[in-house]
C-alpha cells in the first residue's frame, strides 16, 4: 500500500514535466492570471533559486497559458499519464490537496509551494502532505471510508477501466484498507489522526527508505 504514497509524489513529479499535452490559448472566459508574489517573495517562500522558479514557471505556462489550471484541465493532463486507467477520482483528490485555498483552480503559487514542500520540507512536512491527501474532506482525520476511496482510486489508475468492479479486486481493496486502519489507528479510535500517522511512518524503516528515495528522485 505504500505504493499509494509513492504515487502521490511521483505523479506530482510527472505532472510537472513539459510537453504533456498540446498548447492551448487562454479563452476569454479564463483571463490570463499572473503570480501575485514577486520572484523575490517566491524565492523566500519556497527556497528555490531565481533560475529554478523561472524554469518551473515556463513549464507551467507551457501547459497552462492562462496561468491557472481548472479541475477539468488538471484531470485531462493527468489522463495522459495513465491512459489505460481511470484517473478522475485520484486526480480530483490530488487537485484538492494542491488547491489549499479552495478556489477550484491551481495557480503557479499553489503548485510551486507544493513542490517546495515535497523537495525542501522535512520528513514530517512531507508525511503531513501525504496525510492530507488521504484526508479527503480535510477535517484533520482519516476515516475508513476515506482510506478505502483513496486506495480504490489508486487501483483505478493502474487497472484497465472496468476491472475495479470485479469482486476479487474489491476484496483486495477492503483487505488493504483494514490492514492500514489497524496499523495507523494507534489508539484504536476508529479513525486516523495526523499525529498517529506521522508517528507510525517515522518508526517504519521501509517507509523512511521510500521517503528518502522519493525525495532524491524529485529534481528540477
Amino acid at each position: 500500500m505504500w505504493q499509494a504514497v509513492e504515487s502521490s509524489i511521483q505523479t506530482f513529479n510527472k505532472n510537472r514535466q513539459p510537453n504533456l499535452s498540446s498548447k492551448k490559448t487562454a479563452s476569454p472566459s479564463h483571463p490570463i492570471s499572473r503570480p501575485t508574489c514577486s520572484i523575490t517573495e517566491l524565492m523566500k517562500k519556497t527556497n528555490f533559486s531565481k533560475e529554478e522558479i523561472r524554469h518551473l514557471y515556463r513549464t507551467f505556462k507551457q501547459d497552462s497559458p492562462s496561468g491557472q489550471v481548472s479541475k477539468e484541465r488538471f484531470v485531462s493532463i493527468f489522463t495522459t499519464l495513465f491512459p489505460t486507467g481511470e484517473c478522475y477520482r485520484y486526480s480530483v483528490f490530488l487537485f484538492k490537496n494542491i488547491d489549499r485555498s479552495n478556489t477550484n483552480i491551481i495557480r503557479f503559487e499553489d503548485l510551486i509551494t507544493t513542490y517546495s514542500l515535497l523537495i525542501h520540507g522535512s520528513i514530517e512536512d512531507r508525511l503531513g502532505w501525504i496525510f492530507d491527501l488521504y484526508d479527503i474532506n480535510k477535517d484533520g482525520i482519516i476515516t475508513r471510508m476515506e482510506l478505502f476511496q483513496l486506495i480504490a482510486s489508486i487501483f483505478q489508475l493502474i487497472l484497465p477501466v472496468g476491472k475495479l468492479n470485479y469482486t476479487p479486486i474489491i476484496n483486495t481493496i477492503e483487505q488493504r484498507t483494514d490492514e492500514l486502519i489497524h496499523a495507523w489507528d494507534i489508539h484504536e479510535n476508529g479513525f486516523i489522526c495526523k499525529e498517529d500517522f506521522i508517528q507510525y511512518c517515522l518508526q517504519n524503516e521501509t517507509i523512511m527508505r521510500s521517503m528518502n528515495k522519493l525525495k532524491s528522485g524529485i529534481c528540477l
